[in-house]
């Protein structure tokens, strides 16, 4: 069964594709995170500052460099639920918002 893709979806593709660009533009192809359990270029994927949620009411911020990190799915995991690790290694990373 297929599921048709929605607005969010794929007003999120878009912004993927952008974001890949931009990341490799910048020579970052590896996980950022790098903690104990890091795959380092394997399963990388993005890491948003904020769960989803947040993004709702501020869509354009989803796709936006700074929002973003490159990370691997065993680091993702581990800071997913730490607000406090995300948001020092967005600040380190990335800056303030």
């Amino acid at each position: 069964m297929f599921i048709k893709k929605g607005k969010k979806t794929l007003a999120w593709d878009k912004d993927r594709v952008k974001l890949k660009i931009e990341y490799q533009e910048k020579g970052i192809t590896t996980c950022e995170i790098r903690r104990s359990v890091c795959w380092f270029n394997n399963a990388l994927g993005f890491v948003h500052r904020h769960k989803r949620s947040f993004y709702w009411s501020r869509p354009e911020l989803l796709g936006k460099f700074n929002q973003t990190l490159l990370g691997c799915n065993p680091c993702h995991a581990e800071i997913e639920n730490d607000k406090q690790a995300t948001e020092e290694l967005f600040i380190r990373l990335r800056g303030t918002e």
